[in-house]
């Protein structure tokens, strides 16, 4: 378990704390919606007291969507009457689960502070609560970001996140491209063969 709260430590960082010049910050909601993240913490209690693979499938499907054109939940983007597939319909996100808790917990943040608060921030919230449900710290996230004018094709995906029979230099260099280095890379490395 510790572990797991390590890996997902650095995905945070690689995916969420890089504020200087992407317009994140600690207190981006402060006016528009102080109380956002009570209410996505709020929201996902019961769900995580019921269903104990929510946590870890949040976890997923923020690094599928950070990994492929940053945090943007564009993983979230249905196919709708566009011609070509979306990200979802990548090979690469197959078993992706839980897509429907960010919309949700989207509905409860609406009902409270309406056009104010991103899915891509919701999502990160949620992954955030999700480390912290399985034990982890409470880790402060930078928010402010924006989402997805567009889904990716699902060419984007397969070419970006990696595959299931991916070698060790193959991760090493993914993770060393998203900012980590040697030694966080080797833990992320460490704990999905464990």
């Amino acid at each position: 378990m510790r572990r797991t709260i390590v890996v997902v430590f650095f995905m945070f960082q690689c995916f969420s704390f890089n504020v200087k010049g992407f317009g994140l910050s600690y207190n981006f909601y402060e006016k528009s919606c102080p109380q956002v993240e009570d209410i996505v913490r709020n929201g996902l209690q019961p769900i995580f007291l019921t269903d104990p693979t929510s946590a870890p499938a949040l976890l997923r499907l923020m690094f599928h969507d950070c990994q492929v054109q940053g945090c943007d939940a564009s993983i979230l983007v249905d196919p709708g009457n566009g011609n070509e597939a979306t990200e979802m319909a990548s090979s690469k996100n197959l078993g992706i689960r839980k897509r429907e808790i960010v919309s949700m917990v989207k509905s409860m943040v609406e009902a409270q502070c309406p056009q104010q608060v991103s899915c891509a921030d919701i999502l990160i919230l949620a992954a955030r609560e999700a480390v912290a449900v399985t034990g982890g710290p409470r880790i402060k996230v930078p928010l402010g970001r924006r989402d997805s004018s567009h889904a990716p094709s699902h060419r984007l995906p397969d070419a970006l996140l990696p595959p299931a029979t991916a070698g060790v230099s193959e991760m090493l260099n993914i993770f060393t491209n998203k900012g980590m280095n040697l030694e966080e890379s080797v833990a992320v490395l460490g704990m999905s063969s464990t």
